[in-house]
């Protein structure tokens, strides 16, 4: 088991937004992290850097940096032809950062999208469960509880049948509970 970086701990909220534990230490390490595009020796390189960094700056409340070091990301993606799978997975964070602007009306868009990409294509299918996980989360911010627990019961099938790691089995499992309680009342 490696150790993670304590800085980058985070933990969700009863809106299931994620709260950094360490909100000081997660933007020092983001000023890092986009310190290092400099250096960075691929066009793959700096966007898994922009794109991490786009999810911590999400986490950190920072949403309009957070979008455009996405965008970014999306743009060298597409541009490189990087590849499906990388586009994908930088549309769920971008579409992840819409909803936190409550740009409800693009992310909407842009989770459907990804979800029908990944349900055809089999470069993309492997990221089908973090696109359902995600896009019930834009769902539950809206108050559509009902159409997002369909969305985490799915995925919560897929992380099981994939033998998903544990933090994102008790993540779905966190979002159904927490989705019911407010169904139920």
């Amino acid at each position: 088991m490696f150790s993670m970086d304590k800085r980058l701990e985070v933990k969700e909220d009863e809106n299931l937004r994620s709260v950094p534990v360490d909100p000081i230490g997660l933007r020092k390490y983001v000023i890092d992290l986009l310190g290092s595009l400099a250096t960075a020796s691929s066009h793959a390189k700096r966007v898994s850097i922009l794109g991490e960094a786009g999810v911590h700056l999400r986490c950190l409340g920072d949403l309009s940096e957070a979008e455009q070091v996405l965008r970014e990301a999306l743009r060298i993606v597409e541009e490189e032809q990087l590849g499906l799978r990388k586009e994908v997975q930088q549309k769920i964070r971008l579409a992840h950062v819409l909803q936190y602007k409550k740009q409800f009306k693009y992310s909407d868009k842009l989770f459907k999208e990804v979800i029908e990409v990944c349900r055809v294509n089999d470069k993309a299918n492997g990221l089908l469960h973090f696109a359902l996980q995600h896009a019930g989360k834009n769902l539950f911010d809206q108050n559509r509880f009902t159409e997002a627990l369909a969305l985490f019961e799915e995925a919560m099938e897929l992380r099981l049948k994939q033998e998903a790691p544990e933090d994102q089995i008790k993540s779905t499992a966190q979002a159904i509970a927490r989705t019911k309680s407010l169904l139920q009342n």
